[in-house]
């Protein structure tokens, strides 16, 4: 344990989170999230696209794709981050509900953060360095992080008091 002031830290093990408050809990995202996997038409949702700006209407520069009928579902509250290396950093908290590309993790809302925590929380570069570390892949923009691998991640649970204060 560390001792800075009024609050005591303890050590992690983890390389991208190496202490903590001491009364701060540690839970694996899998614990944290449900992934969001229901396939949708942007017929029926409005196509959005997941940039280093957040989540907005699909971009006119996007790549778009025949394949319309096979799109993730987000929901206003979800967090949507980019899989793929290439696209490292894009990803935000859904303000809109519509269908994304299938090559983005979209994360249900969950109930140890607040929203805006978790926007801060997963959209920080610490936690991005070791999100596509989690990933696999040939070259860079085939390089992506499935949930399978983003649920072993670890991350900090404040109180949701200390959440807001944060944010």
């Amino acid at each position: 344990m560390i001792e800075t002031g009024k609050i005591t830290y303890k050590k992690t093990d983890l390389d991208w989170m190496p202490e903590v408050p001491e009364h701060w809990e540690i839970m694996r995202l899998g614990g944290l999230f449900e992934e969001r996997n229901e396939i949708v038409s942007e017929k029926d949702y409005m196509p959005l696209s997941v940039t280093m700006q957040g989540i907005v209407p699909q971009l006119e520069t996007a790549a778009k794709t025949m394949h319309v009928d096979n799109r993730k579902l987000v929901c206003i509250g979800d967090f949507a981050i980019n899989s793929r290396s290439d696209r490292r950093g894009s990803g935000g908290l859904s303000s809109l509900n519509g269908s994304v590309s299938i090559v983005n993790t979209v994360l249900k809302p969950s109930k140890y953060y607040i929203p805006e925590y978790t926007h801060y929380l997963l959209t920080n570069k610490l936690f991005q360095d070791e999100y596509y570390a989690k990933g696999k892949g040939i070259v860079a923009d085939m390089w992506s992080t499935k949930f399978s691998d983003l649920k072993t991640i670890y991350l900090p649970v404040p109180p949701k008091n200390e959440q807001d204060e944060i944010v």
